[in-house]
């Protein structure tokens, strides 16, 4: 059967826009508005059909199967939402759900009786048959155009993000994506050509002071202002970008001013600190630069890390200005010798796990910990993940270090297991192992060597690592899930990611970065992404952890909002194994919660 214009022979459908006269509605039900609804039903009988009017919801088609009008009246905009009767199987509606799910306008489809399949496809939300009602698809409508609303502001960040990463949209400079692929062709020009190549990394000194002191457009007319004279400064044959906020760079070609460093700074900094005048305000501004010379090896990012040492050298030295020589290169040679110590760290045991107590907000059990490696290094004493889990990528010791972790955490685990507590483990996988063929065996080896159970096992990946190769990571993610393995997205709400990506992928919680959660009691904007953050994980059947718990009155807030679980330093900080054995049986946090 194939209906069309139904909505022109269909009551005009309740007024859920303002309030019944018997009281207040509900804010979903003043938020919805039947009047704006443009439904197309996909069925092969009519019972979806004949329970849309026995409720009065309008629909405006009903078609049996997907076909080309109907995807020509999607691009046109003539539909804004999809029900479907996923009885049929989702083979059947696997091109429509890739149409409308995998790119905006992303429009909300809701299922009735189909499998969990159909949410990994793309689908809004599915309704088993017997628990389709009134209230229960009025539920879904509001989820799902909150959903697709989030899909599609989503993507307009992401189109936003993309050009301001190819060009400063405020400076009209190259960003630093942009200014880093045009430093590659020109380096490579230079060392065809043997001739030189000097690099400058400006930083304007105190801006963020002037930021708050005179406001954002004063900033801006500022930066504006640095970026026509960085430029009009500028040898021939230069490229000058905007590498973010108040930090210039200035590449030229066939130049050498490590030879005469000293007279083009000072021309440079003279330029640099001429009065501004803004809107009738007069102020000075002062930089700080680094300076390198293109060596026969060099890349664009090995002369990027370069000027930019050799800015932190003049900042930490309080000098206007540095030339980068190796001597000022103390910080990169450190870490280049961490670098090398790796490898033995790991094999000799310096590596130690710290765990953080993960806890049900409605009962407040303990139900898991989170894993955080430290390095207990013999000169430089105890030395946290961000200062040593960059360097193991980079220099290829992260697959030992992260197969040391998992098998440490596991066998911790085993044991306190053993004693009757049941608790899981967590542990973040860096995107390199994500990406890795050979991760989902390195898991079942030790799986089995412990006999540990797969679903105790949590694996926490990050959203940029997903998206940084899709197929990939969704083929790794998909044979861990397969094995039982639980499979968490960590700083959930931090990435520009598309959430059409992230809904495809077999995973089983959120955790919603501590940065939204640690200021929701006094940031109204971030109360309200939690809010939204939570609603959207528990319309795709998530659980969600809130990271950054660091008071009473945060956790409150969040068992209010319904979330399941917390991570804080209100419960406890990241301890040793010693330490989480005495907190487990006192666990003083729960005194302030009486």
């Amino acid at each position: 059967m194939n209906t069309r214009g139904l909505a022109s022979k269909q009551p005009a459908g309740r007024d859920i826009s303002r309030k019944e006269e018997s009281g207040e509605a509900d804010e979903r039900v003043l938020r919805l508005n039947y009047s704006k609804l443009r439904l197309l039903i996909l069925e092969t009988g009519t019972h979806i059909l004949e329970f849309c009017q026995s409720i009065n919801i309008p629909v405006l088609a009903q078609e049996t199967s997907y076909n080309d009008t109907i995807a020509k009246d999607i691009s046109a905009g003539v539909y804004n939402c999809i029900i479907i009767d996923g009885t049929r199987g989702d083979d059947a509606y696997r091109e429509i759900l890739n149409e409308v799910s995998g790119k905006p306008p992303f429009l909300p489809v809701i299922v009735i009786d189909g499998s969990l399949q159909f949410l990994r496809n793309g689908a809004s939300e599915n309704i088993a048959r017997g628990d389709l009602s009134a209230d229960r698809l009025e539920t879904a409508l509001f989820n799902a155009d909150r959903l697709c609303k989030l899909n599609n502001r989503t993507a307009i960040l992401e189109m936003e993000l993309s050009a301001f990463i190819e060009e400063d949209p405020l400076t009209a400079l190259p960003g630093r994506s942009k200014f880093r692929m045009r430093m590659a062709k020109a380096i490579e020009k230079a060392h065809a050509a043997k001739v030189p190549v000097s690099l400058i990394i400006l930083d304007l000194n105190s801006f963020k002071e002037l930021n708050e002191s005179r406001g954002h457009d004063f900033g801006d007319e500022i930066l504006k202002t640095v970026a026509k004279r960085l430029f009009k400064f500028a040898p021939y044959n230069s490229i000058v970008g905007r590498l973010g906020d108040d930090e210039f760079a200035l590449l030229a070609v066939d130049q050498d001013f490590s030879a005469a460093s000293d007279n083009f700074a000072a021309r440079l900094m003279h330029e640099i600190r001429k009065p501004y005048v803004i809107e009738g305000q007069k102020t000075d501004v002062s930089a700080t630069m680094g300076f390198a010379l293109l060596d026969d090896h060099d890349t664009a990012d090995g002369l990027l890390h370069k000027a930019i040492s050799a800015l932190y050298a003049a900042k930490r030295d309080k000098e206007p200005f540095t030339v980068y020589t190796h001597e000022d290169d103390i910080e990169r040679r450190q870490q280049l010798r961490l670098a090398q110590d790796l490898p033995e760290a790991v094999a000799s045991n310096q590596l130690v796990l710290h765990y953080q107590p993960i806890v049900r907000i409605d009962d407040q059990e303990v139900i898991g910990v989170e894993a955080l490696v430290r390095w207990q290094h013999p000169k430089h004493g105890l030395l946290f993940p961000d200062s040593f889990i960059p360097l193991a990528e980079g220099s290829g010791s992260i697959e030992a270090l992260t197969e040391w972790v998992l098998q440490d955490a596991i066998s911790q685990a085993s044991l306190w297991r053993a004693a009757g507590d049941r608790i899981s483990v967590s542990v973040n996988i860096s995107a390199l192992i994500l990406h890795n063929p050979a991760f989902p065996q390195m898991v079942a080896r030790l799986l089995e060597t412990t006999s540990f159970p797969a679903h105790l096992l949590k694996l926490e990946i990050t959203e940029s690592a997903i998206i940084s190769d899709v197929n990939r990571a969704t083929e790794i993610v998909t044979q861990l899930h397969d094995m039982g393995v639980c499979l968490s997205i960590d700083d959930f709400g931090t990435g520009y990611t598309s959430l059409a990506y992230l809904r495809k992928l077999p995973v089983d919680e959120i955790k919603i970065d501590k940065s939204f959660v640690m200021n929701m009691s006094h940031v109204a904007d971030d109360e309200v992404i939690v809010r939204t953050l939570l609603d959207l994980a528990k319309n795709l059947g998530l659980s969600v952890v809130a990271e950054g718990v660091e008071d009473a009155e945060t956790w409150r807030m969040l068992e209010d909002l319904g979330c399941d679980v917390a991570q804080g330093y209100f419960m406890s900080r990241p301890i040793d194994v010693e330490a989480f054995k005495d907190w487990i049986v006192t666990q003083p946090w729960k005194q302030e919660l009486k």
